[in-house]
């Protein structure tokens, strides 16, 4: 029963984050958008997301690891799972040398007079964030892929 709460919870978190992940990506967008505006916009999702997304792909990613422990029997799952983990945590990775970073310069700008070259750091932002929404989304397909594969169990009949 340990092994089903994991991966239900790991899968919970992961769709979650990816989800969530999308939804920046495309919400997060300066084409058409006056600078002022869109810069406004974008520091507003950095200080509303800083702690709930990474709290959710923290859980997320520990549930993966776990997950990936207690299927370790189970050949094709756990591969699955150990890839799934991989991408969580490649994607977490990403988000802490590329993101963040980025994340704390773009604070600091003021919408009234943006640093000449803010097209530019937008669109190294969106690259990382493009990244981790990719390998956040292959991680929720792997971990699908593991709750669809079916448990070898021995039938009744070989049981008795």
């Amino acid at each position: 029963m340990l092994r089903r709460y994991a991966l239900f919870t790991a899968l919970f978190f992961i769709a979650q984050i990816s989800g969530a992940s999308l939804v920046v990506w495309l919400d997060n967008n300066p084409v058409g958008i006056a600078p002022a505006f869109f810069i406004e916009k974008i520091q507003h999702s950095i200080r509303a997301l800083t702690i709930a997304l990474p709290a959710l792909a923290a859980t997320g990613l520990m549930a993966t690891v776990v997950s990936t422990f207690l299927e370790r029997r189970e050949r094709v799952r756990f591969n699955l799972l150990v890839a799934a983990s991989l991408c969580a945590l490649t994607g977490a990775v990403l988000t802490a040398v590329g993101n963040v970073p980025l994340n704390e310069r773009i604070l600091t700008w003021s919408s009234a007079s943006p640093p000449a070259n803010w097209p530019e750091l937008v669109a190294t932002w969106r690259q990382f964030h493009l990244a981790r929404t990719l390998l956040t989304t292959g991680s929720l397909v792997l971990l699908i892929l593991a709750v669809l594969c079916s448990e070898r169990r021995p039938s009744r009949a070989r049981r008795n």
